[in-house]
């Protein structure tokens, strides 16, 4: 049994001093993985911080020093918006007017009214199928761009310009195309 203490004694006597040269390793590994850095270095990277800091504070208070103009030009961007009261059929016959000048035919025509929060203005979302030539549909988008009234298109889709279903007939001239539009437009509140 003496034997047995003995080994015992001599296993655990190597078990530490294997721990004890484990931790010795690792804190010669921990100051070599610590860089020495220039002192010289480390202040030019600090002032080169703050001096980007303080630009970007300059910035901001000159940002800041202009929200109020540019609160006005949005109030008076507001006033130039037609009445939510006659939006509708203002924005309707100005897009059948359009249409009409260069022959283009808009189709399905749906409204959708969202209120903007913080502000006396609706967004009015506006799908439309259009259904003309190339041309026509370009000088459309044109004059749609150049109008008095604010419109932001977000979207145009090519869709078929043949009929559907079986048996169908495309009633289509060669050349003729269906564009999906979807645009947004704005009306003051009454």
């Amino acid at each position: 049994m003496g034997d047995f203490q003995l080994k015992k004694r001599i296993v655990l006597g190597v078990l530490a001093l294997l721990l004890a040269m484990d931790g010795g390793l690792a804190f010669h590994n921990a100051r070599l993985a610590v860089k020495e850095e220039n002192p010289d270095a480390r202040l030019k990277a600090e002032s080169r911080q703050v001096a980007l800091v303080k630009a970007d504070v300059e910035r901001a208070n000159k940002i800041k020093a202009r929200l109020p103009e540019v609160q006005k030009y949005f109030d008076q961007f507001e006033t130039t918006l037609p009445p939510a009261g006659k939006g509708y059929s203002l924005v309707s016959q100005e897009i059948d007017d359009i249409a009409r000048e260069t022959h283009v035919q808009v189709q399905d025509r749906k409204f959708h009214e969202k209120e903007i929060p913080g502000r006396s203005v609706n967004e009015v979302e506006i799908e439309a199928l259009l259904d003309g030539d190339y041309a026509g549909i370009v000088r459309f988008l044109n004059r749609l761009q150049r109008s008095k009234n604010t419109y932001v298109v977000d979207s145009l889709g090519l869709d078929s310009a043949t009929g559907t279903g079986a048996g169908s007939v495309s009633q289509a001239p060669p050349g003729a195309v269906k564009v999906s539009l979807h645009l947004r437009s704005y009306f003051r509140k009454t």
